[in-house]
């Protein structure tokens, strides 16, 4: 069964009813978007734009802004997961204070190097946080019972998603857990569909649509392999091929920084899905998947440790 993302109106996290999501309004919708109609879609991107004037307005103010009738609009809320306009206009005046308060602080092209540091390094906490809005928490034990019954597990990731895989690999390797991430699409295509069904293919794509991240999904699934999916949108082609789908949205951010914050999402989200799994290790083979990695590094630390200089003797 098929586990996809959490909307405002079925949170499957622990929060209480009518509670505000963890995480970001904003992520939420943006994550929505591929999977709405073109009419809805604009009635989203407005409230991603303006929406101190959408929490001030009617739901005619808002047809009339999307261009669209108030019919679409309350279905383009529905869709995104609220009961309503009404609904939806709550949870917005909520957040569109810190979306406001955000851009405020973008630097200036005078600001001193410093400034830009601090509101680049201000920025990605904030999307970080909102990047949790669109995650199904229900679809988390899943994906950790399928990585920790995994006898083998093939990472994918390209272009901006590359580093991500290759960084889980190694995380996933130092805990006892066979894992690989292949850097060449042919090669990952050609690993995956040689995996067997007891084994794991997590593909990470911020868009859902790489082509040749799709491909090694498919060349999973026609092996029998089950596929784990992080992606930003709850919509597109990857949502098709995943067995369990993880979606850690960010919302759109000033300077330029929306891919950096997709991937910190999903660096962040591995690093918790490894963790998860290394709480579920008896303690004596983790024990000893710990000596085994600090003898490993030990050795490379010699190997690489340069040699002291001989001293010139005299006679």
């Amino acid at each position: 069964m098929k586990c996809c993302m959490a909307t405002p109106g079925n949170d499957t996290s622990t929060a209480p009813a009518g509670a505000p999501l963890p995480g970001g309004l904003f992520a939420v919708v943006q994550a929505a978007l591929p999977g709405l109609i073109r009419s809805e879609r604009r009635v989203a991107e407005v409230c991603l734009a303006q929406p101190d004037d959408v929490v001030q307005w009617s739901v005619a103010e808002l047809a009339a802004a999307a261009g669209v009738s108030t019919a679409t609009v309350v279905r383009a809320c529905q869709h995104l997961g609220f009961r309503g306009f009404q609904h939806m206009r709550l949870e917005l005046a909520r957040q569109a204070g810190a979306l406001s308060l955000r851009d405020a602080r973008a630097p200036l092209p005078d600001d001193p190097p410093e400034r830009v540091v601090d509101a680049v390094f201000a920025t990605a906490a904030e999307a970080l946080t909102d990047a949790l809005g669109p995650l199904d928490r229900g679809a988390l034990a899943p994906a950790v019972d399928l990585l920790v019954h995994a006898n083998r597990l093939l990472l994918v990731g390209n272009g901006g998603s590359a580093p991500v895989a290759q960084d889980a690999a190694l995380r996933f390797i130092t805990i006892g857990r066979p894992a690989e991430a292949p850097t060449d699409s042919i090669t990952q295509a050609l690993a995956a569909r040689l995996l067997a069904p007891t084994d794991v293919c997590m593909v990470i794509t911020s868009s859902g649509a790489n082509e040749p991240t799709l491909r090694a999904a498919e060349a999973a699934r026609a092996a029998g392999a089950p596929v784990i999916a992080i992606t930003s949108y709850s919509a597109g082609p990857i949502t098709e091929l995943a067995t369990v789908l993880l979606v850690v949205g960010t919302p759109g951010l000033p300077l330029g920084s929306e891919t950096i914050a997709s991937r910190l999402s999903s660096l962040l989200l591995l690093n918790a899905l490894q963790l998860a799994v290394m709480l579920r290790i008896p303690a004596d083979a983790s024990a000893h998947n710990a000596g085994a990695i600090k003898e490993v590094l030990d050795h490379q630390l010699r190997t690489e440790a340069p040699s002291s200089p001989r001293r010139r003797t005299t006679r």
